[in-house]
């Protein structure tokens, strides 16, 4: 394995996110729907992904704390987004999945930011968008093919 080419792409995958962060998501703490921080929207955006999970398997894929998470499934669990649901085996063990409300806000933010997303895209000329939109296509299939059962 190339070592200097894994180093390359892995300086610009994370060279990418400030970038992204930059160009498309400034935004102030007001502008977020109902006032959710961006990690409460990280975790909804995972149970969106997995529906339901135990608390403590959330904290583990989100690498928080379980104390931390507490906070976080609460401000959910207020606006209806998630719902704590008792293991009916393990009376310790509690669940936590997405309602259907935290499925349509999901949506609701999803069509926000791609607006907001095309607002700045579209002032780039119609073959830079066609080359983005080829890159971005690649992108997502060869990320697809990473195996995240690998350390």
């Amino acid at each position: 394995m190339d070592t200097q080419l894994l180093g390359n792409i892995s300086e610009n995958i994370l060279g990418l996110f400030p970038i992204v962060k930059k160009k498309f998501f400034t935004y102030g703490p007001l502008d977020f729907p109902l006032h959710l921080s961006p990690n409460n929207f990280q975790v909804l955006l995972l149970l969106r992904e997995v529906r339901s999970s135990t608390v403590s398997d959330l904290s583990k894929q989100l690498n928080v704390s379980r104390p931390n998470m507490t906070p976080l499934l609460d401000k959910l669990v207020e606006h209806g987004l998630a719902d704590r649901q008792s293991c009916d085996s393990d009376r310790r063990v509690v669940n936590v999945a997405i309602t259907e409300e935290g499925d349509a806000f999901c949506e609701q933010v999803f069509h926000v930011f791609s607006g907001k997303i095309q607002e700045r895209l579209v002032f780039l000329p119609e073959e830079d968008l066609l080359r983005l939109s080829e890159a971005l296509n690649e992108l997502k299939q060869i990320l697809l093919k990473i195996d995240n059962s690998t350390p």
